[in-house]
Protein backbone atom coordinates (compact mmCIF):
# COMPACT_ATOMS: atom_id res chain seq x y z
CA UNK A 1 0.00 0.00 0.00
CA UNK A 2 2.81 2.48 0.94
CA UNK A 3 4.12 1.91 -2.80
CA UNK A 4 1.29 2.34 -3.92
CA UNK A 5 0.91 5.95 -2.18
CA UNK A 6 4.68 6.86 -3.48
CA UNK A 7 3.64 6.60 -6.91
CA UNK A 8 0.78 8.01 -6.90
CA UNK A 9 2.74 11.05 -4.49
CA UNK A 10 5.55 10.95 -7.72
CA UNK A 11 2.99 11.27 -10.47
CA UNK A 12 1.13 14.40 -8.46
CA UNK A 13 3.93 16.53 -8.39
CA UNK A 14 5.05 15.55 -11.61
CA UNK A 15 1.49 16.56 -13.54
CA UNK A 16 1.39 19.37 -10.64
CA UNK A 17 4.77 20.64 -11.48
CA UNK A 18 4.15 20.66 -14.91
CA UNK A 19 0.69 23.07 -14.87
CA UNK A 20 2.46 25.35 -12.35
CA UNK A 21 5.44 25.45 -14.76
CA UNK A 22 2.98 26.48 -18.02
CA UNK A 23 0.91 29.05 -15.62
CA UNK A 24 4.40 30.77 -14.62
CA UNK A 25 5.88 30.85 -17.87
CA UNK A 26 2.24 32.63 -19.43
CA UNK A 27 2.36 34.96 -16.52
CA UNK A 28 6.17 35.75 -17.09
CA UNK A 29 5.49 36.02 -20.94
CA UNK A 30 2.69 38.43 -20.94
CA UNK A 31 3.50 40.57 -17.96
CA UNK A 32 5.07 43.40 -20.36
CA UNK A 33 2.14 43.21 -22.31
CA UNK A 34 0.35 46.17 -20.44
CA UNK A 35 3.59 48.58 -20.60
CA UNK A 36 3.18 48.46 -24.57
CA UNK A 37 -0.51 49.16 -24.50
CA UNK A 38 -2.83 52.27 -23.84
CA UNK A 39 -6.33 52.17 -23.23
CA UNK A 40 -9.01 54.54 -23.59
CA UNK A 41 -11.07 53.97 -21.01
CA UNK A 42 -14.62 55.80 -20.73
CA UNK A 43 -17.26 55.59 -17.46
CA UNK A 44 -20.78 56.36 -17.58
CA UNK A 45 -22.49 58.51 -14.88
CA UNK A 46 -24.92 55.51 -14.18
CA UNK A 47 -26.75 52.62 -15.73
CA UNK A 48 -29.61 54.17 -17.01
CA UNK A 49 -30.22 54.21 -21.17
CA UNK A 50 -29.80 57.51 -21.40
CA UNK A 51 -26.07 58.37 -19.27
CA UNK A 52 -24.92 55.06 -21.14
CA UNK A 53 -25.84 56.41 -24.74
CA UNK A 54 -23.98 59.43 -23.26
CA UNK A 55 -21.13 57.60 -22.67
CA UNK A 56 -21.11 55.83 -26.11
CA UNK A 57 -21.54 59.87 -27.62
CA UNK A 58 -18.68 60.77 -25.55
CA UNK A 59 -16.20 57.90 -26.83
CA UNK A 60 -17.09 58.51 -29.83
CA UNK A 61 -16.40 62.72 -29.87
CA UNK A 62 -12.72 61.48 -28.17
CA UNK A 63 -12.03 59.38 -30.46
CA UNK A 64 -12.85 61.34 -33.81
CA UNK A 65 -11.26 64.40 -32.33
CA UNK A 66 -7.89 61.97 -31.51
CA UNK A 67 -7.74 60.25 -34.16
CA UNK A 68 -5.84 62.06 -36.80
CA UNK A 69 -2.98 62.84 -34.31
CA UNK A 70 -2.32 59.35 -33.46
CA UNK A 71 -1.65 58.63 -37.39
CA UNK A 72 2.15 57.96 -37.72
CA UNK A 73 2.66 57.25 -34.22
CA UNK A 74 4.84 54.14 -33.34
CA UNK A 75 6.72 55.22 -30.13
CA UNK A 76 4.71 54.70 -27.02
CA UNK A 77 6.61 58.05 -25.20
CA UNK A 78 5.37 60.24 -27.77
CA UNK A 79 1.82 58.69 -27.70
CA UNK A 80 1.83 59.51 -23.73
CA UNK A 81 3.20 62.75 -24.35
CA UNK A 82 0.57 63.46 -26.57
CA UNK A 83 -2.65 62.62 -24.19
CA UNK A 84 -0.99 64.31 -21.27
CA UNK A 85 -1.42 67.50 -23.30
CA UNK A 86 -4.21 66.95 -24.75
CA UNK A 87 -5.95 66.46 -21.29
CA UNK A 88 -7.99 69.69 -21.37
CA UNK A 89 -9.34 69.54 -24.88
CA UNK A 90 -10.40 66.08 -23.99
CA UNK A 91 -12.45 67.14 -21.03
CA UNK A 92 -13.62 69.90 -23.00
CA UNK A 93 -15.07 67.91 -25.85
CA UNK A 94 -16.57 65.74 -23.45
CA UNK A 95 -18.74 68.23 -21.80
CA UNK A 96 -19.20 70.03 -25.28
CA UNK A 97 -21.21 66.54 -25.69
CA UNK A 98 -22.65 66.78 -22.05
CA UNK A 99 -23.98 69.67 -22.57
CA UNK A 100 -25.77 68.81 -25.78
CA UNK A 101 -27.64 66.19 -24.09
CA UNK A 102 -28.54 69.09 -21.94
CA UNK A 103 -27.22 67.03 -18.87
CA UNK A 104 -25.25 68.96 -15.78
CA UNK A 105 -22.66 66.33 -15.17
CA UNK A 106 -18.57 67.28 -14.56
CA UNK A 107 -16.30 64.87 -16.90
CA UNK A 108 -13.17 64.54 -15.91
CA UNK A 109 -9.63 63.31 -18.03
CA UNK A 110 -6.97 61.83 -16.68
CA UNK A 111 -3.66 59.97 -17.84
CA UNK A 112 -3.53 56.79 -15.02
CA UNK A 113 -2.53 53.68 -14.54
CA UNK A 114 -5.90 50.94 -13.91
CA UNK A 115 -6.78 47.68 -13.29
CA UNK A 116 -8.86 46.11 -15.87
CA UNK A 117 -9.75 42.22 -16.12
CA UNK A 118 -9.62 39.60 -19.11
CA UNK A 119 -11.04 41.07 -21.43
CA UNK A 120 -11.80 40.11 -25.34
CA UNK A 121 -11.29 42.48 -28.43
CA UNK A 122 -12.45 40.72 -31.72
CA UNK A 123 -9.95 37.92 -31.79
CA UNK A 124 -7.90 39.71 -29.01
CA UNK A 125 -7.75 39.12 -25.52
CA UNK A 126 -6.11 40.74 -23.31
CA UNK A 127 -4.80 39.20 -19.38
CA UNK A 128 -6.22 41.13 -16.15
CA UNK A 129 -3.86 43.84 -15.36
CA UNK A 130 -2.99 47.62 -14.75
CA UNK A 131 -2.52 49.29 -17.47
CA UNK A 132 -2.29 52.65 -18.47
CA UNK A 133 -5.22 54.62 -19.57
CA UNK A 134 -7.00 57.76 -20.88
CA UNK A 135 -9.72 57.19 -18.77
CA UNK A 136 -12.81 59.73 -18.94
CA UNK A 137 -15.51 59.78 -15.83
CA UNK A 138 -18.55 61.25 -16.83
CA UNK A 139 -20.58 62.81 -13.43
CA UNK A 140 -20.73 60.44 -10.90
CA UNK A 141 -19.01 57.73 -12.78
CA UNK A 142 -20.98 54.91 -11.03
CA UNK A 143 -22.07 53.21 -14.24
CA UNK A 144 -20.64 51.03 -16.70
CA UNK A 145 -17.80 51.19 -18.50
CA UNK A 146 -16.93 50.98 -22.17
CA UNK A 147 -12.71 50.50 -23.11
CA UNK A 148 -10.77 50.08 -26.15
CA UNK A 149 -7.10 49.55 -26.99
CA UNK A 150 -5.87 53.11 -28.00
CA UNK A 151 -2.44 52.26 -28.38
CA UNK A 152 -1.33 50.78 -30.60
CA UNK A 153 -4.71 52.48 -32.50
CA UNK A 154 -7.29 49.97 -32.71
CA UNK A 155 -9.85 52.12 -31.28
CA UNK A 156 -9.49 54.74 -34.23
CA UNK A 157 -9.86 52.02 -36.97
CA UNK A 158 -12.86 50.07 -36.26
CA UNK A 159 -14.85 51.88 -33.43
CA UNK A 160 -18.39 50.87 -34.40
CA UNK A 161 -17.57 47.33 -34.25
CA UNK A 162 -14.76 46.34 -31.82
CA UNK A 163 -13.21 44.17 -34.48
CA UNK A 164 -9.75 43.96 -34.64
CA UNK A 165 -8.65 43.67 -38.56
CA UNK A 166 -5.54 42.92 -40.43
CA UNK A 167 -4.30 46.45 -40.12
CA UNK A 168 -4.79 46.71 -36.55
CA UNK A 169 -3.37 43.26 -35.92
CA UNK A 170 -0.45 44.47 -37.45
CA UNK A 171 -0.27 47.65 -35.64
CA UNK A 172 -0.44 45.51 -32.96
CA UNK A 173 2.22 42.74 -34.06
CA UNK A 174 5.02 45.92 -34.36
CA UNK A 175 4.72 46.59 -30.92
CA UNK A 176 4.96 42.84 -29.29
CA UNK A 177 7.20 40.42 -29.08
CA UNK A 178 6.39 37.41 -31.12
CA UNK A 179 5.67 35.21 -28.08
CA UNK A 180 3.46 38.14 -26.59
CA UNK A 181 1.37 38.26 -29.77
CA UNK A 182 1.29 34.70 -29.95
CA UNK A 183 -0.31 33.97 -26.38
CA UNK A 184 -2.91 37.29 -26.70
CA UNK A 185 -3.99 35.21 -29.94
CA UNK A 186 -4.27 31.88 -28.34
CA UNK A 187 -7.78 30.17 -28.43
CA UNK A 188 -7.58 30.07 -24.95
CA UNK A 189 -8.22 33.61 -22.83
CA UNK A 190 -4.72 34.16 -21.29
CA UNK A 191 -6.41 36.52 -18.53
CA UNK A 192 -9.04 34.19 -17.93
CA UNK A 193 -6.66 30.80 -18.77
CA UNK A 194 -4.60 31.72 -15.49
CA UNK A 195 -7.50 31.31 -13.07
CA UNK A 196 -8.73 28.30 -15.26
CA UNK A 197 -5.18 26.66 -13.97
CA UNK A 198 -5.57 27.65 -10.52
CA UNK A 199 -8.99 26.35 -10.68
CA UNK A 200 -7.71 23.18 -12.25
CA UNK A 201 -4.80 22.83 -9.69
CA UNK A 202 -7.04 23.17 -6.53
CA UNK A 203 -9.41 20.56 -8.41
CA UNK A 204 -6.35 18.33 -8.94
CA UNK A 205 -5.21 18.76 -5.27
CA UNK A 206 -8.69 17.70 -4.07
CA UNK A 207 -9.57 14.95 -6.15
CA UNK A 208 -6.14 13.62 -5.27
CA UNK A 209 -6.83 13.94 -2.09
CA UNK A 210 -9.96 12.26 -1.72
CA UNK A 211 -7.93 9.17 -3.97
CA UNK A 212 -4.87 9.32 -0.91
CA UNK A 213 -7.50 9.09 1.82
CA UNK A 214 -9.54 6.34 -0.17
CA UNK A 215 -6.01 4.40 -0.57
CA UNK A 216 -5.45 4.76 3.13
CA UNK A 217 -8.16 3.07 4.04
Amino acid sequence: MKYKIGIFLVLFFFIFGILTSIYINTDRALARVPEKIIRLHVVANSDSPADQQLKLQVRYKIISSMSGRFEGLKDISEVKSLIRGSLAEIEAAAREIIEENKKNYGVKAAFTETDFPARTYGNLTLPAGKYQALKIVIGEGKGKNWWCVMFPPLCFIDVAHGIATEETMNELRASLTDEEYRLLLSPKEPGEASVKFRFKILELVKSMGLRLARMEN
